[in-house]
């Protein structure tokens, strides 16, 4: 055998060899990561542990993906109740973060009231400034968008009754009732069948809580002790169970904490 057809055999042993080494390899790297993974998660553990915090695994996966006693829906950060009434009316009201499902799609967050208006406002049906981004339902969605306009305004800052008339158009041309109409109008389109009507109504809920803090925690203390709610307090408490903070004065009084905080915020 000549010494160049030797030569080429041992260049093709060898890289046989090492293409049977390289899957092996690339197994133990494999077994290697998950160890040091679980390695570095019980050390994680054990520091928590000693700290005293604890972690429910199912709970923070069911909190994440918006799962409570078994159904999944959109939801917009986690409300606890403590069954003091003030405190619990400020939490019910207030929100914070970024809005799961939609907020990160549309880059707003309930820790900038005004930026999220002037987002939402260019995807109301009437906003003919909005540069082409305004949502125009039709169809189903159209008497969805009308079941659901028709249950909340922004009273406090117009007088208005409902954020549309009977025919789906505007009933109120403030920067609040633009910005529910365009939230509305952006997940009956982006998210019609992950939202129910009533769902939608609580995504809007909390943010008419965020434009009007003050009065719709007056309004949800006085709702809580009397056990009558309206529909946008309704939607905000809805699939929670409250506690029972039995009746009292149907002029309840406003939660000292509040008393400072701003009649409405954003332009009207």
């Amino acid at each position: 055998m000549d010494p160049e057809t030797t030569k080429k055999k041992e260049r093709k042993h060898k890289w046989m060899k090492n293409k049977k080494i390289i899957p092996i390899a690339n197994y133990g790297l494999l077994v290697l990561l998950i160890a040091i993974m679980s390695i570095n998660q019980i050390t994680i553990n054990n520091i928590n542990s000693k700290m005293g915090i604890e972690y429910d695994t199912e709970a923070m996966i069911k909190s994440a993906i918006g799962v409570k006693d078994g159904l999944k829906y959109p939801v917009s950060g986690n409300k606890e109740l403590t069954g003091d009434i003030s405190k619990d009316a400020v939490n019910l009201v207030i929100s914070k973060g970024v809005p799961s499902v939609y907020g990160s799609e549309m880059g707003v967050s309930f820790d900038e009231v005004q930026g999220a208006i002037n987002v939402m406002r260019q995807y109301d049906p009437y906003d003919f400034k909005a540069g082409g981004k305004r949502i125009i339902p039709t169809g189903d969605n159209l008497q969805r968008y009308k079941e659901i306009g028709s249950k909340i305004a922004c009273e406090y800052c117009c007088g208005v009754k409902t954020l549309i008339n009977n025919d789906g158009k505007a009933a109120c041309g403030c920067a609040h009732s633009m910005a529910m109409r365009g939230l509305a109008a952006y997940l009956l389109q982006n998210h019609g069948a992950e939202y129910t009507n009533d769902q939608i109504l609580r995504e809007l809920a909390l943010w008419k809580g965020m434009y009007f803090p003050k009065q719709m925690i007056q309004k949800m203390t006085t709702q809580l002790q009397t056990g009558s709610f309206t529909p946008d307090t309704a939607a905000i408490i809805m699939d929670m169970k409250l506690p029972d903070y039995g009746t009292g004065n149907s002029s309840a009084p406003l939660p000292s904490e509040m008393q400072d905080a701003p009649d409405m915020v954003g332009g009207c």
